[in-house]
């Protein structure tokens, strides 16, 4: 993604239902009191969670389309540092669902996303709710 590009942000592994995003330590996400930006944060949460998303439905990837459609975080404490976003699809049963569903269905899928600072300590929380559609061959 080129905004994820921009800000730095990397996703550094993808599995079933699960992935991990990295901010890396950079004045460019910094904010006015010298700690990551809200928004870089929330970037990197939702960077590690959608992918999360194509890791669970990686066999149909290819053919789905999902956008974000509603999104909720809470900031626990100042962050600092590099920060890693490691994201969870908790419905272990989408993949089966969605492997049944026909060309043209709609579909909704919810992430969550746990970011910690460089001493792993936890600094925000986050959920993600995406709009997904497979497309027609």
């Amino acid at each position: 993604m080129p905004f994820q590009k921009f800000a730095g942000v990397e996703v550094t592994d993808i599995a079933a239902g699960r992935a991990v995003a990295t901010l890396p330590d950079s004045g460019d996400t910094l904010n006015h009191v010298g700690t990551r930006h809200a928004a870089a944060l929330f970037l990197v949460a939702e960077a590690a969670s959608g992918a999360a998303l194509a890791g669970a439905l990686r066999e149909r990837i290819a053919e789905i389309s999902f956008v974000l459609r509603e999104s909720a975080i809470s900031y626990r404490r100042k962050a600092r540092g590099e920060i890693r976003a490691v994201a969870a699809v908790p419905d272990t049963d989408l993949p089966a669902r969605v492997a049944q569903l026909p060309p043209g269905e709609r579909f909704e899928a919810t992430t969550t996303s746990l970011l910690h600072d460089t001493g792993g300590e936890p600094v925000a929380e986050a959920s993600f709710t995406y709009h997904c559609r497979l497309l027609a061959p």
